[in-house]
C-alpha cells in the first residue's frame, strides 16, 4: 500500500512536472515572441526617431541659414508687435534707423517715422493686423543724422495674429528721381502756362494792332472820300471861276465895243 502510494505520488509529482515544464515552455515561447516585437518595435522607434533626428538637423540647419540670411538681407527685416514695438531685426534694418540692434530691441519703429508720414504708417500697421494679408506703404525716416531717406514697408500679420513681418527697403535714390521728374515737369507746366499767357497777349496785342489798322483804314477812306469830295468841289469853283472870268471877258468886250461905237459916233458928230 505505501508503495503503491509512493508509485502514486511520483506520478503525480512527474506528471506535475511534465505540467509544469509544458507551461514553460509554452510561457517561454509566448515571452519569445513578446520580445522579438518589443525589438521591432524598438527598432522600429529608432528608426523613426533617427528620421526625425535627420528632419530635425535639416530645420535647424534651414533655421541657420534662414537666419544668416534674414541678416545678410540688403533691406530692413523687423518683427513689430501691434502696438509698432520692435521684436526682431536684422543687422540692414540697424543700420538704416542708424543705432544698435540691441538698443532698438522695444523701442517704437514709428518713433523714427518723420512727423508728416507717421499717420500713414499707423495706418498701415492698423491694415496688416486687421486684413491679414500683405500691405505696403512708403514713409520717410528721420534718424539722428538728420538724412531723410524714403522707404517702402511690405507688412504681414504672423499667423498668431500677435506679431507682423516688415520688410523695409530704401527707395530715395529713387523717390529723388520722381521728385526731380515732377519738379521739372511742374518747371515745363509753368513754362507752358507762362507761354500761353504770352500767346493770349501777344494775340491780344495782334488783334488790337488789327483792330487799329482797320480803324486806320476806315480814317483813311473817310479822309480820301473827303479829299474826293474837296477836289470835286475845287473843280466846281474852278468851273464857275472860269465861267465868270469868261463872262467878264465878255463884258469887257462888249464895254470895248460900246466905247469904241461911242467913239465912232463922237467922230462922225464932229466931222
Amino acid at each position: 500500500m505505501e508503495k503503491g502510494k509512493i508509485s502514486e505520488a511520483e506520478n503525480l509529482r512527474q506528471n506535475a512536472e511534465e505540467v509544469m515544464y509544458k507551461k514553460s515552455l509554452k510561457t517561454t515561447s509566448i515571452q519569445s515572441e513578446e520580445t522579438l516585437e518589443l525589438i521591432y518595435q524598438l527598432r522600429e522607434t529608432q528608426s523613426e526617431l533617427k528620421l526625425q533626428n535627420n528632419k530635425l538637423n535639416l530645420a535647424l540647419s534651414n533655421a541657420a541659414d534662414a537666419i544668416k540670411l534674414y541678416d545678410l538681407t540688403p533691406a530692413g527685416n523687423f518683427t513689430l508687435s501691434k502696438e509698432g514695438e520692435i521684436i526682431r531685426l536684422n543687422i540692414c534694418g540697424s543700420q538704416m534707423l542708424s543705432k544698435k540692434r540691441s538698443d532698438l530691441i522695444n523701442s517704437r519703429f514709428g518713433f523714427f517715422v518723420s512727423d508728416d508720414t507717421r499717420p500713414i504708417f499707423n495706418l498701415f500697421i492698423g491694415k496688416v493686423f486687421d486684413s491679414k494679408g500683405k500691405e505696403s506703404c512708403e514713409v520717410t525716416l528721420s534718424t539722428d543724422d538728420n538724412l531723410q531717406m524714403y522707404v517702402l514697408l511690405i507688412g504681414i500679420a504672423s499667423e498668431n495674429g500677435k506679431q507682423c513681418l516688415v520688410n523695409m527697403v530704401d527707395i530715395t535714390e529713387r523717390k529723388q528721381l520722381e521728385l526731380e521728374l515732377a519738379m521739372q515737369i511742374k518747371e515745363k507746366a509753368k513754362r507752358a502756362a507762362e507761354l500761353i499767357i504770352a500767346n493770349k497777349e501777344l494775340a491780344y496785342q495782334n488783334e488790337e494792332k488789327a483792330k487799329r489798322v482797320v480803324e486806320l483804314v476806315i480814317a483813311n477812306e473817310e479822309k480820301a472820300k473827303r479829299a474826293a469830295e474837296l477836289i470835286l468841289a475845287n473843280k466846281e469853283k474852278a468851273k464857275r471861276v472860269a465861267e465868270f472870268i469868261i463872262a467878264n471877258e465878255e463884258k469887257a468886250k462888249r464895254a470895248a465895243e460900246l466905247i469904241l461905237a461911242k467913239k465912232e459916233l463922237a467922230y462922225q458928230m464932229i466931222s
